[in-house]
């Protein structure tokens, strides 16, 4: 039974993190300013998440902020992992919103190896979830209806201090012991 709640708690924390372990508004976000302006968000953000593989903004998303948050191994997502027998190092989460809603949320997982990545992948694909690999790089997509739908049901059922994607961040901070990048 134990472990039975453990796999459904992985499988939750990936399609929520669908996967990073920290959040935090970027820099070049958007807020309406004081004098009423808008800024614009750097729509060419990247993070070397090895030293061969480098994730950057997609190209076909629109999008006013992003969330950036990371997790090492002492994180609560990645210890909770490793005592089920999967191990990673890092965990990032790439949030994206516009107008307020949730456009998209990228989760990727760093192991030490392609093996450690490939067992993983199989968990998660045995549980339903869809997974890509790259080498020892494991990553998850949850498109924007998924994830405004995500934050609309974690608000409602008191998980989250708020409904808005800024809530679900704070959320998978202080849940998860991911940080700002």
């Amino acid at each position: 039974m134990k472990k039975k709640l453990i796999t459904v708690l992985l499988c939750l924390t990936l399609g929520l993190a669908a996967t990073a372990c920290g959040a935090g508004k970027d820099k070049g976000s958007s807020d309406a300013g004081d004098a009423g302006q808008e800024t614009t968000v750097d729509k060419d953000f990247s993070l070397a998440m090895t030293d061969t593989y480098t994730y950057t903004d997609p190209q076909d998303l629109d999008f006013d902020q992003r969330f950036v948050l990371k997790g090492d191994e002492s994180c609560k997502l990645l210890s909770d992992m490793k005592n089920f027998g999967y191990t990673a190092t890092n965990v990032y989460q790439i949030i994206y919103a516009k107008d307020g809603e949730g456009a998209a949320e990228y989760d990727y997982y760093v192991t030490p190896d392609e093996a450690s990545a490939q067992a993983l992948a199989q968990f998660y694909t045995s549980q339903g979830q869809q997974v890509t690999q790259e080498g020892n790089v494991l990553y998850s997509v949850m498109d924007g209806d998924t994830l405004q739908a995500t934050i609309i049901t974690l608000s409602s059922q008191g998980a989250m201090s708020g409904d808005t994607v800024e809530d679900y961040a704070e959320m998978m901070k202080s849940s998860y012991g991911l940080t700002d990048y």
